[in-house]
């Protein structure tokens, strides 16, 4: 959850992130008016899914009971995998996002260690279901 927070608290800085852009429209007399509009960025969006995704896999992961219902236990596993992928696309999405929105590489080392950080949280928790739940 630190990460989605994270990733929410951050670009919601329009300073950083902006909400709108400015751009310019030419009038039929010449002159020139200034107007905003939203931002629809493919990338703020994909990296805001990203970590809630990551969040929300590893929240249904963890309610899947395998000692109640062993015949879930494929899902859960699958569902931890794909937050680990996840964790490793939005690493990726991080590097694009400092080159867009100039990040520093302060915010870029935290944020990068933050999702290391699940990344390694959640191999570490899926090797230890495989080790529990092997007999199941």
């Amino acid at each position: 959850m630190d990460l989605c927070d994270y990733v929410f608290q951050i670009t919601d800085n329009a300073k950083k992130f902006p909400e709108y852009t400015e751009t310019t429209r030419k009038n039929q007399d010449g002159t020139e008016t200034k107007i905003l509009i939203m931002r629809q960025d493919a990338l703020i969006n994909r990296v805001r899914d990203q970590a809630y995704n990551i969040h929300m896999l590893a929240y249904t992961a963890n309610e899947i009971n395998v000692g109640r219902h062993p015949e879930r236990k494929a899902e859960r596993f699958a569902r931890q995998r794909k937050a680990i992928e996840l964790c490793n696309e939005h690493l990726a999405t991080i590097q694009l996002c400092r080159k867009k929105f100039h990040l520093t590489k302060k915010r870029i080392k935290y944020w990068g260690g933050l999702t290391i950080k699940v990344r390694t949280a959640l191999e570490n928790w899926n090797e230890s279901d495989r080790d529990r739940y092997k007999n199941i």
